[in-house]
């Protein structure tokens, strides 16, 4: 009996963590993605933005998570801010359900378009249903005054 009952589990429980936690690809391995910024790294204003995306076939790379983020998840856009004169990137995914959020000029801070959940420039929670704050990538400054190398990658066919 515990025999059926267990293969019985392990039937329905293991496609399901497939899905939950799917593997990673092995041919897929961390490197520098270089961008090139709409504005000089040292020309964005205290408070401001620049958004940036990843090259077709690449993703990068989040360095942490919460909620639907965790770290190592793939991302496909972001921004680089200045608050307090800290520069952080930041992964475009919201933490509470994946939604692509934007930047509000008026608020002067970032909001998802699905639920409202609404972030500071340096990624922490205004407003849930989001609960996390947003997901860091990790990046450095690049050798041309408008680009940074961001950790991601190739995802290509």
């Amino acid at each position: 009996m515990a025999a059926i009952l267990t293969s019985t589990v392990v039937t329905v429980v293991a496609p399901l963590a497939v899905y939950i936690f799917p593997p990673r690809n092995p041919n897929q391995t961390k490197q520098k993605i270089r961008i090139a910024l709409d504005t000089q790294v040292d020309a964005l204003q205290e408070g401001g933005v620049s958004r940036f995306q990843a090259p077709a076939g690449m993703a990068f790379v989040m360095a942490d998570g919460g909620e639907g983020n965790s770290a190592g998840d793939p991302t496909f856009a972001g921004y680089l801010t200045r608050d307090r004169g800290n520069l952080r990137a930041l992964a475009i995914t919201c933490p509470h359900l994946g939604c692509s959020y934007a930047y509000d000029d008026g608020k002067r801070h970032f909001v998802c378009p699905c639920h409202g959940s609404e972030f500071a420039l340096d990624g922490a929670v205004l407003h849930g249903p989001a609960t996390s704050p947003l997901s860091h990538l990790t990046w450095q400054t690049g050798p041309g005054a408008n680009e940074i190398d961001v950790d991601g990658i190739n995802i290509g066919s």
